[in-house]
């Protein structure tokens, strides 16, 4: 990923007051992701598991309660958030609603890209495969009573982004310069599941299973993968488990037919940033 004149300009705001790069012990938060077909063994857009489903992963024991989420993404149609390497996800969590949450994620190529931050709920890499993704990212709760995650009201959540001084040092320009075209993608709907390995070695990570389709079931797309998480102080056990789990998926055999970004897969299917 190349710089962008939002990082670069944040960089030389931080240093022309003394400040440095966002260092790379910042970066305490580790999550992996193993994607995943499911073949026949769930229906599209299940809610609960199967015995078909438990049968293939049965090196993971999973609990039986899922947790539904709906989730959208706010940009211009031409991307110029992303242009600036900033996403906005408001994502209403169904099963508890007082969960549900506007996060402002940035992303950059490495620690150092993003500049001098402070206040933020994360600083994480995502590992799939063999690639590593850095973000840093902001959340704010609020209440589905206020905003429908299904037709989002788009001042509503820039109001509330409003309320953090931080956040809005970030987004407002943004804003400001482009709200009459922003706007938001389908939405899609997440069934997860979590649980853990069998493995005795690994007993004590924490496995979840998300199942991700389109909330109007257009266009029909299924989405699934495992991931876990933890601190970087437990990295060698944790690429340990990743490595176990992704042998343990791929026995399987069932491929998947996403391996990449699901925000990015949300916005290509979306007819209006197209």
């Amino acid at each position: 990923m190349k710089n962008n004149i939002f990082l670069i300009g944040l960089i030389t705001l931080c240093l022309s007051f003394g400040s440095y790069a966002l260092s790379p012990d910042k970066f305490t938060s580790l999550e992996y992701h193993v994607n995943t077909g499911v073949g026949k063994t769930l229906p599209y857009a299940a809610n609960k598991q199967t015995d078909k489903f438990n049968q293939a992963f049965d090196f993971i024991e999973f609990n039986d309660e899922v947790s539904v989420q709906w989730v959208t993404y706010i940009d211009t149609p031409k991307r110029s958030l992303n242009a600036e390497s900033i996403y906005i996800r408001v994502r209403e969590n169904v099963t508890n609603p007082r969960k549900s949450k506007i996060t402002v994620k940035l992303r950059a190529a490495n620690p150092e890209g993003f500049g001098d931050l402070s206040s933020y709920k994360k600083a994480e890499i995502d590992y799939t495969g063999d690639k590593a993704a850095y973000s840093v990212s902001y959340d704010i709760p609020y209440s589905p009573a206020d905003i429908d995650v299904k037709n989002v009201d788009i001042d509503a959540v820039f109001k509330i982004l409003k309320s953090n001084s931080t956040i809005w040092k970030i987004v407002g320009s943004l804003y400001e310069q482009n709200k009459a075209d922003l706007t938001q993608t389908i939405v899609m709907r997440s069934h997860g599941w979590e649980g853990y390995l069998k493995e005795p070695r690994f007993d004590n990570i924490g496995i979840e299973f998300q199942l991700w389709t389109p909330y109007y079931r257009k266009p029909r797309v299924t989405f699934s993968e495992f991931s876990f998480r933890g601190h970087v102080n437990d990295k060698q056990q944790l690429e340990a488990v990743n490595d176990f789990l992704y042998q343990k998926v791929n026995a399987v055999g069932f491929p998947s037919g996403h391996t990449g970004s699901k925000t990015t897969a949300t916005f290509d299917m979306t007819a209006k940033f197209n």
